[in-house]
């Protein structure tokens, strides 16, 4: 497990987020806004962890007793999907881009179909085989920035040069931040296998956290070094096809991770929803195709916008789960019975409107205030909004039949 989170930081799309920062930021502030917004990760993502390897559930179950019941839980997952959708087809573009403009030889287009269609194989065979590629992809990654590192930074000092930055500290950090949010929130699809709850803090804490932020630095620092923030040209330039590697294993685990989480979410909609119970390696082949056509059709324009969305539109989730489950606990009781079982709960608020204006309100908040830090409005706002709403006794205390007595899945699947 912890081999597989230090291989997600290890992603071609990753090194690029840092290189658009250090294209529209100085060295100093860029480095900042890297280390800040993982802080802010860091202590979001070990929160989501802890609760849920103690549950024992992936997020499209879990959310729908810590607050946001089975219509907000939907809803997530609906939102989920869609930025997972988002995040595989940009990274599916990338390696398109990156291939095609290394070997020369065929359209990028096609380069994204082909690449999004091997992650999508993978992933259907489960969760073995995605820690498996991670095995192998994660340290030639590595080895490989490394040496395109050493020989690309050698010619080159780090004087900077961007003398004024475009972006202030606080907006740099939230792109930081709306990289990795969406993948910080659903922590718990991932968490829930760890043996313990302090192995599931370590884990983000350090080769999640570290990872997204060592791999990050190093866009950083070339787009410093180069003055551009095109990765795939500067890597090509210094190590020429070994830079294959760098965009296909640089993608592969990251992106293994984005469809994985979106059909499980998919999975518990159409549960939830219409009774369906889908499998979910037939959910991974529909929802693999649909992210390789966005890659394939350019998804990519709009990056920054992208993640600026991401980054107040996911924390309130975070707020208004730790706030129930820690501090609120209207529904963990139910959650406290059945757990020595490994059983899930028969019954679960159907609409919790508080959950849902505390999102509502807090997204916009963090989205139209343009000072100081909006994802942490949107992260504490949701927290806020929900705890006022427990305390003024605004929340539901029936619910309906789940269906779901059956143990928690397996980690297999």
């Amino acid at each position: 497990m912890a081999l597989e989170q230090m291989a997600q930081g290890g992603c071609i799309a990753n090194v690029v987020l840092g290189a658009q920062i250090g294209r529209k930021m100085t060295t100093t502030d860029a480095l900042l806004a890297v280390v800040m917004g993982n802080a802010i990760l860091g202590v979001m993502g070990s929160t989501v962890a802890w609760i849920g390897c103690r549950e024992g559930m992936a997020t499209a179950m879990l959310g729908r007793w810590t607050g946001l019941g089975i219509v907000g839980t939907g809803l997530l997952s609906i939102i989920t999907t869609g930025s997972l959708f988002g995040w595989f087809g940009i990274q599916a573009e990338i390696a398109g881009n990156g291939i095609e403009a290394l070997v020369h030889r065929g359209p990028a287009w096609a380069w994204a179909l082909a690449n999004g269609s091997l992650v999508t194989v993978i992933v259907a065979f489960g969760f073995r085989w995605m820690v498996g590629a991670s095995w192998i992809t994660g340290p030639v990654f590595l080895v490989v920035v490394i040496w395109a590192c050493a020989v690309s930074l050698q010619d080159y000092d780090l004087a900077g040069h961007v003398e004024v930055s475009e972006l202030s500290l606080l907006h740099g950090a939230g792109v930081v931040v709306g990289g990795w949010v969406v993948g910080t929130t659903i922590l718990s699809d991932y968490s829930r296998f760890a043996r313990s709850k302090r192995q599931a803090v370590s884990i983000v804490l350090l080769p999640r956290c570290g990872s997204i932020t060592a791999y990050m630095l190093v866009g950083v620092l070339l787009a410093q070094a180069h003055g551009t923030d095109d990765i795939i040209a500067v890597m090509g330039e210094s190590i020429g096809m070994g830079a294959v590697v760098v965009v296909v294993a640089g993608e592969m685990v990251i992106n293994c991770s984005n469809i994985y989480s979106a059909t499980l979410a998919m999975v518990s909609f159409f549960d939830m929803a219409f009774g369906w119970r889908i499998p979910r390696p037939l959910l991974t082949l529909v929802c693999g195709a649909v992210g390789s056509a966005l890659g394939a059709f350019g998804i990519l324009r709009g990056f920054i916008s992208f993640l600026d969305l991401l980054s107040v539109t996911f924390p309130p989730v975070v707020g208004i789960l730790c706030c129930e489950y820690i501090l609120v606990r209207a529904f963990r009781p139910k959650l406290d019975e059945t757990r020595a079982a490994g059983t899930m709960p028969q019954v679960a608020p159907v609409l919790v409107p508080t959950s849902l204006v505390a999102w509502l309100a807090a997204t916009l908040l963090g989205h139209f205030v343009p000072w100081g830090t909006p994802y942490l409005y949107s992260l504490f706002g949701g927290a806020l909004v929900y705890g006022l709403g427990g305390l003024l006794g605004l929340l539901p205390r029936g619910g309906a039949q789940t269906g779901q007595s059956e143990p928690c899945p397996d980690p297999g699947a």
